[in-house]
């Protein structure tokens, strides 16, 4: 079920966020499967994350919007994950992307990845990942670098709107 656009809407404006979720879903889509000098880029291939990160948040946003009839306010996207958890959780509303790092374990093949993994989580805070992706790697960033395939945008939108269609 495609969103309906504000002009179909009631004048409440119901699915600002989804439709907004799917804008940067579609752009992200085009970013990856442009030929550009620039692809293999890691702040290139963050930009192009960004657009999946953000529209993951919008999504559920909108999503929590329709259980509670109100916006939470808040860019942590770990904060909104677990918010939509709670209103949705049965396992058929998860919705499974890249920057969900709840189920990170460490190779074996690495011996101390774990304390590698622990210090890092602690500095950078990747609850903040919008940061990550939308700002050169420094000091306060990390060096955290995605690259995504179009496919996934399509995979993604695909699921959010098959949801959608459910839990509403």
């Amino acid at each position: 079920m495609s969103p309906k656009s504000k002009r179909e809407t009631d004048g409440t404006n119901n699915y600002q966020f989804l439709s907004m979720a799917i804008a940067y879903l579609e752009i992200g889509k085009v970013a990856a499967k442009t030929e550009t000098e620039l692809g293999n880029d890691a702040d290139y291939q963050n930009a192009i994350a960004y657009q999946l990160f953000h529209a993951v948040e919008l999504f559920y946003k909108q999503m929590i919007k329709n259980k509670t009839g109100k916006v939470f306010h808040t860019h942590d996207l770990k904060e909104l994950e677990d918010k939509y958890a709670s209103l949705y959780p049965d396992p058929s509303y998860k919705l499974n992307h890249p920057f969900d790092f709840s189920d990170y374990s460490a190779s074996e093949l690495n011996p101390g990845e774990d304390d590698l993994y622990a210090a890092h989580v602690s500095k950078f805070k990747p609850k903040f990942m919008d940061q990550h992706l939308r700002y050169p790697a420094d000091e306060r960033t990390g060096g955290y670098s995605f690259n995504i395939d179009g496919s996934e945008f399509e995979k993604i939108k695909a699921r959010m709107t098959d949801i959608y269609a459910t839990g509403s």
